[in-house]
């Protein structure tokens, strides 16, 4: 019963919000009348469905529509939409205005809300994700009764245009549905296909250079692509339309001298019609339909219906770039507040390792000092006749071994503090591995542990600090090594890769990798390894500081650092990468 009380509270909660925020988006809609107007109308023109209709009388339509949304909007009933398909009715019986035009308008209506919304609700995701679905919903819900409601007024239509106004209303509500930009394209070319009697159709969407990023076909099965090889890039007739960006009706494609012809396998096409895919001026593709089916070539009629079919086309294609890009910079921002706190967080610790390390220096020295004096006292041949001394010379070297290693401690929290510039200079990237790796080969074979560099197939050199390239190296080599208690082998390999960095746009990036097969790392510590102290070596054999000052000098020299692991046991992999200055074939 309480489960039931509760549930029931919650949907009185939902209705309250979802009524508040109707009543918030219809009354800013009202006051933004006029530039929506005005907005409509140049969407109108630029999608070239305006033709020579008075602007009084463009305004009146707009007028009548945006009041109807408004209304439905703020009450969620539907008897305007009724009275504005009723009130519609005539004016397409006599010919003044068609139904397609109506859609027309409707979409360009939703079409002109949708931005202005963005534009208000931006900073809110949430809020924009909750706006649009109810604005999209009530949209969709209005042109199919408007539509279907002059189609019952107009009895005395034929049955392929009640059929092209079904399969219009259907194209509208698919930019609503929650599909991949390819499959929306896809279901417009399809329905393209049935509305004009196409037996093949395809929609190409321009790359910006000229030629086609996408060609979604309908029509040709997957066996037949396969046959036909290669999709076109933009030659021809297609590359015509691209370039002129306006309708073009052919009634025997094969005899135009602009054509081409057909690759290998390739359906035998003869009728053509192909419409620009423009939204607010931009091209962002073309609409193809061959072969029509019942005629010897496409008619204006079908015309007019690809180019309101290209309109639904152009906004699914901008709606996906819009959408794209405020998820691009929402990932934005969120890595810029991830860096901002754990700069700060690292400055902070810094500046608190810095103090520690400069507060034990003096105790440290102290008790250095005097390990040193009763060392020497200790060499007194009246000590050592005494039975009660002859440990002091061991205890006295293992706290010489500690406080060394305490130093040693010290020493690595001021270079985590310190942060200096680096001092850049060209430097010869496989001389620098080889240094590393001498400094700890020898080590390495003592502990029955390998250390394999593979070949460099290029001279590779990079701008940095020669001595903090180095300390990085170590670091890495250092920890490799320890993990592999039992021994085992390191595999160093240095390559090359084309990547996106920074403002340098794309830049040819060194990969140097550093791989072990010892003990692994497991997975809920795979995010805490640049953590300034975290450490999972035993007491005493790690500071936890190693990482953090390699993360901190490759940032100092515009790189990235990367750590792998696939579990416990099964090992570790380090992949750094620098700008590469020059590359030199050996």
């Amino acid at each position: 019963m309480k489960r039931k009380k509760k549930v029931k509270s919650e949907a009185g909660d939902v209705s309250q919000r979802t009524s508040k925020l109707r009543q918030e988006l219809a009354s800013y809609l009202r006051q933004e009348r006029q530039v929506l107007q005005h907005h409509w109308v140049r969407q109108m023109r630029a999608s070239n469905l305006l033709r020579d209709t008075p602007l009084e009388e463009l305004k009146a339509d707009f007028a009548a529509f945006h009041h109807t949304f408004a209304d439905c909007l703020e009450t969620g009933e539907y008897e305007a939409a009724r009275s504005l398909a009723r009130s519609m009715a005539q004016p397409v019986g006599r010919g003044r205005i068609t139904t397609a035009r109506i859609i027309d308008s409707l979409l360009a209506l939703r079409d002109v809300h949708w931005r202005s919304l963005f534009e208000k609700y931006q900073s809110d995701v949430e809020l924009l994700a909750a706006a649009l679905d109810l604005c999209f919903s009530v949209a969709d819900r209005l042109l199919a009764l408007v539509v279907l409601g002059i189609g019952v007024e107009q009895a005395t239509a034929s049955q392929q245009e009640i059929r092209r106004l079904r399969i219009l209303v259907k194209t509208g509500m698919v930019l609503n549905a929650k599909l991949s930009l390819p499959a929306v394209l896809q279901r417009i070319a399809n329905m393209a296909c049935k509305l004009v009697g196409a037996e093949y159709g395809a929609l190409g969407v321009v790359d910006g250079k000229g030629g086609l990023s996408q060609f979604i076909t309908a029509g040709i099965d997957e066996k037949t692509k396969s046959a036909i090889g290669p999709l076109p890039v933009g030659k021809g007739i297609l590359g015509v339309l691209v370039r002129a960006a306006k309708p073009l009706r052919l009634k025997d494609l094969r005899t135009d001298l602009r054509a081409h012809g057909f690759p290998p396998n390739h359906p035998p096409m003869k009728s053509f019609l192909g419409v620009p895919v423009v939204s607010r001026g931009k091209v962002f593709g073309n609409l193809y339909l061959t072969e029509k089916q019942g005629a010897e070539e496409f008619s204006e009629a079908d015309e007019a219906v690809a180019m309101t079919l290209a309109v639904q086309a152009a906004i699914a294609i901008e709606n996906a770039g819009l959408y794209g890009e405020l998820h691009r910079s929402y990932q934005e921002l969120k890595r810029s507040q991830d860096l901002l706190l754990r700069q700060e967080k690292l400055a902070s610790l810094g500046r608190l390792a810095a103090g520690l390390a400069h507060e034990l220096n003096n105790p440290l020295n102290s008790i250095a000092g005097f390990v040193e004096a009763l060392s020497r006292r200790c060499e007194a041949d009246s000590l050592r006749a005494s039975r009660e001394f002859e440990d002091f010379p061991r205890f006295l070297s293992i706290v010489q071994t500690e406080v060394d290693r305490a130093a040693a401690i010290v020493r690595r929290l001021l270079d985590f503090a310190r942060q200096r510039e680096p001092s850049l200079e060209v430097v010869d990237l496989g001389m620098l591995v080889s240094k590393s790796v001498a400094f700890v080969d020898r080590q390495a074979a003592v502990a029955n542990q390998r250390i394999v560099v593979e070949r460099l197939r290029v001279s590779i050199r990079v701008r940095g600090d020669p001595q903090m390239l180095q300390q990085l190296l170590l670091n890495v080599l250092t920890n490799a090594l320890d993990a592999m208690e039992h021994g085992g082998e390191v595999r160093i390999a240095v390559g090359i890769t084309r990547a996106r960095h920074g403002s340098l746009g794309q830049a040819d990036m060194v990969t140097l990798s550093i791989a072990d097969n010892g003990c692994g790392i497991a997975p809920e510590n795979l995010s805490k390894i640049f953590d300034p102290f975290f450490t999972t070596k035993e007491v005493g054999k790690g500071t936890g500081l190693g990482l953090p000052i390699c993360l901190s000098i490759v940032e100092q020299h515009e790189g990235t650092i990367e750590v792998k692991s696939e579990g416990v046991g099964k090992g570790t992999t380090v992949i750094v990468k620098l700008p590469v200055v020059e590359k030199m074939e050996d």
